[in-house]
């Protein structure tokens, strides 16, 4: 299963445009040397990074993605290593465009390997920063990420993050929604060798309706018509105050509250991403 990615038809089109990215670093014109059918073909592939809604007996997941162009650095997945594990990841990647789309593409190829390898979101973490530093580190790119291991037995998610927003678990108790912050432990990947911290990974119980929301910084750095940045408490009242049923109209209502408190165009990615545990 790790072997999935790079044994896909579409494999020898990412090699080609992996090609450009070495390019892009010596030739910021890059942009230039591919065709549209080259941008397009790009586009496709980092969007089919991209989950299918998941509808599980035992968890819920929806995902929204909306980039500023065709392209961007962000990317989220999610794998079922059994019946009763679902691995989460979220990452942002630095920067718009080619460069940072296909490094997102290597980086989810990387953590398909890492969670296929039954590794717990430390692992995944170190693995992953190994891998780019020693293939990426003279880009200058850096990259955020979050991993997370449901398991849907136990009912508990570990819990491992570098550099990343955290993302925000809405426990249900008694009719209302208390908001707990899962933050990162870790330093971006990409920069150092060494990038762990002290305690690199928690674990935190979960019951039935709870709801754990991913996003990239696009959200929480959105700009409201107050010339104030929604920040994380912005997006908390946002995802406290949502009366839908299920996680598949959340993500829409969320979508659609920011861009209604949101000043002038969107300038950043965005990706979300919200589970519930049924």
């Amino acid at each position: 299963m790790s072997d999935e990615i790079e044994t896909s038809p579409m494999s020898h089109h990412v090699r080609q445009l992996e090609a450009e990215l070495t390019n892009t670093e010596s030739q910021p014109h890059v942009g230039h040397h591919l065709t549209k059918g080259e941008l397009e073909l790009a586009v496709r592939i980092h969007e089919s990074m991209l989950p299918k809604p998941v509808q599980h007996p035992n968890i819920d997941v929806a995902v929204r993605y909306l980039p500023v162009s065709g392209l961007g650095g962000d990317y989220c997945q999610v794998l079922f290593f059994n019946d009763a594990t679902c691995c989460i990841s979220i990452c942002d990647v630095t920067g718009h465009g080619v460069g940072p789309a296909l490094l997102a593409t290597r980086v989810s190829s990387e953590v398909r390997r890492l969670t296929y390898e039954n590794k717990m979101p430390r692992e995944i973490l170190e693995g992953l920063n190994a891998f780019l530093v020693n293939h990426f580190g003279d880009t200058g790119m850096q990259v955020s990420f979050f991993a997370a291991r449901v398991d849907l037995d136990q009912q508990t998610i570990a819990y491992s993050g570098g550099g990343h927003p955290g993302p925000l678990l809405l426990h249900q108790e008694n009719g209302t929604q208390r908001i707990e912050r899962l933050t990162s432990q870790n330093m971006l990947l990409g920069v150092s060798e060494q990038c762990m911290g002290a305690e690199p990974e928690h674990t935190v119980s979960v019951v039935p309706g709870d709801r754990l929301l991913f996003y990239t910084d696009g959200l929480t750095e959105t700009r409201t018509t107050e010339d104030k940045l929604l920040g994380e408490t912005g997006l908390g009242n946002i995802a406290r105050n949502l009366c839908v049923e299920n996680v598949y109209e959340a993500v829409e209502c969320i979508v659609d509250r920011v861009a209604q408190c949101r000043r002038g165009p969107q300038t950043d990615d965005i990706t979300l991403l919200m589970l519930e545990m049924k």
